[in-house]
């Protein structure tokens, strides 16, 4: 008996060892057909919700195109009504603005005045937005002005000539944060900006007018030459960028009676001049506006909007 007693609790410990071997060797089974299952049930789970898969590429591809995101894609198009707008006939100011940015150092541009740095001009937007105006397209003036549209209380144009690439890099950036859009007069030849941009512009709910062809002294043509830089120019735009260009910049501020007849018969809804004051239902074809020279401040616009009565 004594000798057997040391074989039977060896004979013991190894069977105690087999069963929790065989135990360890259950139990990892299950977990692993439990991670197995977890895996099945979220593979089949996207699969079968394929619009969500879809949106999340949508949104990812929307920022690097520089979309932004859903929700600042719902402020990309510009001001939009809401309960607040009423319908107006009021006039309205349109600022106008050329090169937003700073000329290159030790170079000697033409037309300085004409260049506004980007922190100015983020200075009267600032100013614009805390004093209650809202940037609305010149389409929207006019669609109250003439189809009992409405409009916000305060509202406001931001124009912007000629096309310079400031304009997409500063502006509408700009613009953009306060949901607003501006009005692009476009060259339809040879501006800074590529078609690609202009496209975005239109995205974020920038109106595009014709600023003509090759930006001439309109009161030097006539017939078909001046056909050519009226009609020719909306009919590009329209072509290139797939929008409706219902209105008209006139180059350099330039024009006549006869450019003026001409630009009505060429199929725009109106124009607008270098004029000053503020634009008015009753000229549809000589808008006025107010010009943004450099180094205008906040309070520099300020005093121009209060000097002409908005």
């Amino acid at each position: 008996m004594s000798v057997d007693l040391p074989d039977r609790l060896a004979r013991r410990r190894r069977e105690l060892r087999q069963r929790q071997l065989r135990r360890r060797r259950l139990l990892l089974g299950v977990g692993l057909l439990a991670i197995a299952a977890v895996a099945v049930f979220v593979i089949t789970s996207r699969g079968s919700n394929p619009d969500k898969t879809s949106s999340s590429k949508q949104v990812a591809a929307k920022e690097t195109a520089g979309g932004g995101s859903d929700k600042a894609a719902g402020t990309a198009a510009g001001a939009q009504p809401d309960s607040s707008w009423k319908p107006s006939k009021a006039p309205v100011p349109i600022l106008m603005y050329h090169v937003i940015g700073e000329p290159a150092d030790g170079v000697n541009v033409p037309y300085p005045e004409l260049y506004l740095s980007a922190g100015d001009f983020r200075d009267q937007v600032d100013w614009l937005d805390q004093n209650g105006y809202t940037a609305v397209t010149l389409i929207q003036v006019q669609d109250a002005w003439d189809e009992g549209g409405a409009l916000p209380k305060k509202p406001v144009v931001l124009s912007f000539d000629d096309g310079y690439l400031g304009q997409y890099t500063d502006a509408m950036p700009t613009l953009r944060k306060k949901g607003w859009a501006g009005q692009l007069n476009l060259k339809s030849e040879g501006s800074d900006l590529s078609s690609a941009e202009v496209k975005k512009m239109v995205k974020a709910g920038w109106e595009i007018a014709s600023h003509s062809i090759t930006h001439p002294d309109l009161t030097t043509l006539s017939g078909a030459a001046l056909r050519q830089e009226l009609v020719g120019s909306k009919d590009q735009l329209e072509k290139d960028l797939g929008v409706k260009v219902e209105n008209f910049c006139y180059p350099a501020g330039v024009y006549n009676d006869e450019v003026v007849a001409a630009v009505e018969a060429a199929g725009y809804r109106g124009a607008t001049t270098v004029d000053p004051g503020l634009a008015e239902r009753s000229e549809p074809f000589t808008l006025k506006r107010i010009r943004i020279n450099r180094g205008d401040s906040a309070d520099t616009l300020a005093t121009d909007l209060e000097n002409n009565g908005a």
